[in-house]
């Protein structure tokens, strides 16, 4: 008789010790990240702050300033400000993207904390959100073969050694709110269908992409949970309106025209999408890509990009659409998770780095078709591709960038194949 527990069997319950251990690596590494990032000036958390400020000093016009090609540092409307706080150029603030609500709700914090205050009071929020996303991560997607500790040691191996988890904790990112309520609200789906829409729609109105896990509630045949996150989200949308009014409600949606058709070609955003347009410039169908200073370059991109990576998206969704409306489990509900957030990487507008957060918290559910050995290998293989080891030694390199980017779309994309393969090995039915 085999020892190898089925693949679609759930994990055991963890042993005092197990438990222990994890609880413990958890506790070192909460300390330890505490320390080594509090303190840090936080370039993406710092639009919050200025957003919060402009509007708590009856500047609501400054709230959606920002540079021409609405990347590349501080807008130049709030470098009087900037200039005041005694900031140093390598200290940018950048431009706010987000709905306008937030920057209310930021705005009485301002008047009683400098930036770096508010960035640490966040921080210490974060790494509480951080904690819960690897203990919910744990009950998605740790595979009967993975002890409790196993995933604890995998998702601080994820937040410490990887690019993605650098990047995350540095810029002190709202996407680890963003992640934490997708996650809640996957677990929540087939426990509390309600409070699942509730909550998606909460990470929806900071970012607009889990709109996109909505999906979920399809395939887990759970109407109430659609019907929640669209009231939960209308809700959220007229309180908006009502605290922050229509006009900063047109200047958020001029601010997302803006940014829109703008892309960075970095180390920072291995977009597939700008991998397009370098095959196109080596046709000469395009002009050539040059790169800026520190490797950055703002590009505008043209229409056809986005219309090829979403029709790539849409052939890779069909099949995997067809796949999932037959299976209902909790194991197939957490692969179709993982697809969906390695697919928005791979296929979004972006591909920032910290966007990684969420599928590489997910990836041990590849354990739930495709077994102990195969796993392993895959995670072994993707903490390389994803190291800041590998980032920091292609980063000096003449192609460096190409090498960079084409290594993560097509790592990433044998990652969702994967994914898919896990899917389709799910038992039919519930």
């Amino acid at each position: 008789m085999s020892l190898t527990p089925p693949l679609t069997a759930a994990p055991a319950r963890p042993s005092q010790v197990d438990r222990a251990v994890g609880y413990a690596l958890l506790v070192l590494w909460l300390v330890w990240a505490w320390g080594a990032f509090q303190g840090a000036w936080a370039n993406d958390l710092a639009a919050l702050w200025f957003a919060g400020h402009f509007h708590a000093s009856g500047q609501p016009e400054l709230i959606y300033a920002a540079p021409p090609l609405f990347f590349g540092g501080t807008p130049p409307a709030w470098e009087g400000l900037h200039a005041a706080l005694g900031l140093a150029p390598d200290q940018p603030a950048y431009p706010y993207i987000y709905p306008p609500l937030w920057a209310g709700l930021a705005a009485p914090l301002t008047r009683v904390l400098a930036p770096q205050a508010f960035f640490d009071l966040v921080l210490a929020v974060h790494l509480a959100m951080l904690a819960g996303s690897i203990l919910l991560a744990g009950r998605l997607a740790r595979p009967a073969f993975l002890p409790f500790a196993g995933f604890i040691i995998w998702a601080l191996l994820v937040l410490t050694q990887t690019a993605p988890g650098f990047a995350l904790l540095s810029l002190n990112q709202p996407t680890i709110t963003v992640t934490f309520f997708t996650l809640l609200a996957i677990w929540l789906i087939r426990r509390a269908p309600a409070c699942a829409g509730a909550v998606l729609a909460l990470a929806a109105a900071i970012k607009l992409t889990p709109i996109l896990f909505a999906a979920l509630f399809v395939q887990a045949r759970r109407p109430r949970a659609i019907v929640a996150m669209v009231l939960a989200g209308g809700a959220l949308a007229l309180t908006s309106v009502a605290l922050m009014g229509w006009p900063l409600h047109r200047a958020f949606l001029a601010q997302l025209d803006l940014a829109s058709d703008k892309s960075v070609w970095g180390m920072v955003n291995p977009s597939l999408r700008i991998l397009m347009l370098d095959i196109a410039s080596q046709f000469g169908l395009v002009e050539p890509l040059t790169q800026g200073a520190g490797n950055v370059t703002v590009l505008i991109m043209p229409r056809w990009t986005g219309l090829l990576a979403a029709l790539l998206a849409l052939g890779i969704a069909v099949p995997v659409a067809l796949a999932a409306r037959k299976r209902h489990s909790a194991h197939a509900l957490t692969l179709v998770a993982l697809g969906l957030s390695v697919a928005l990487f791979l296929f979004g507008p972006l591909s920032w780095l910290h966007y990684l957060e969420l599928p590489l918290l997910l990836l041990p559910a590849l354990g739930f078709g495709l077994g102990r050995a195969p796993t392993l290998a895959l995670l072994a293989a993707m903490a390389a591709l994803n190291s800041s080891e590998l980032l920091l030694r292609l980063g000096p390199l003449q192609q460096g960038l190409a090498i960079y980017g084409w290594s993560m779309a097509l790592g990433w994309s044998a990652a969702l194949a994967a994914t898919f393969l896990a899917l389709i090995r799910q038992p039919r039915g519930e």
